[in-house]
């Protein structure tokens, strides 16, 4: 019995520590991908952009993008779907009908903003934080 618990708990932390960290993740079952950084990317994950109902970007202030920025995203009843940290300033969700909040936290300040997603069609969201020079 004991050895069954060790080996369920090992592979639960293999499979939690790999949540995010390929394209193609999942977290509570919502399929996302992150990415963008350098053209080939972008290029990338625009091409599948079409498959996602919500589009997350950030980016600082000035326009330049930004990356390993965490993002939670909560259903009603703070039911969090989707926890990550994004490898580029793109991330893309499948997430079902509905309204959520998305917080995106990046170098200690987190904003927030509640998103509808629609049945048919996509969301983007943009987030942006004011850099020092």
């Amino acid at each position: 019995m004991l050895k069954r618990v060790a080996t369920v708990l090992c592979g639960v932390v293999l499979v939690g520590g790999s949540v995010g960290m390929i394209p193609g993740a999942r977290a509570a079952d919502v399929p996302y991908v992150t990415g963008g950084v350098g053209a080939d990317s972008r290029e990338e994950l625009l091409a599948k952009e079409s498959e996602y109902k919500l589009k997350i970007v950030v980016a600082a202030t000035s326009g330049d993008y930004l990356a390993d920025v965490k993002i939670v995203i909560e259903a009603p009843r703070n039911e969090r779907v989707l926890d990550a940290t994004m490898e580029g300033p793109i991330l893309l969700a499948k997430l079902a009908p509905g309204t959520y909040t998305v917080r995106a936290t990046s170098d200690a300040q987190t904003q927030a903003k509640t998103v509808t997603i629609p049945t048919q069609g996509q969301r983007q969201l943009d987030f942006r934080w004011d850099r020092k020079p």
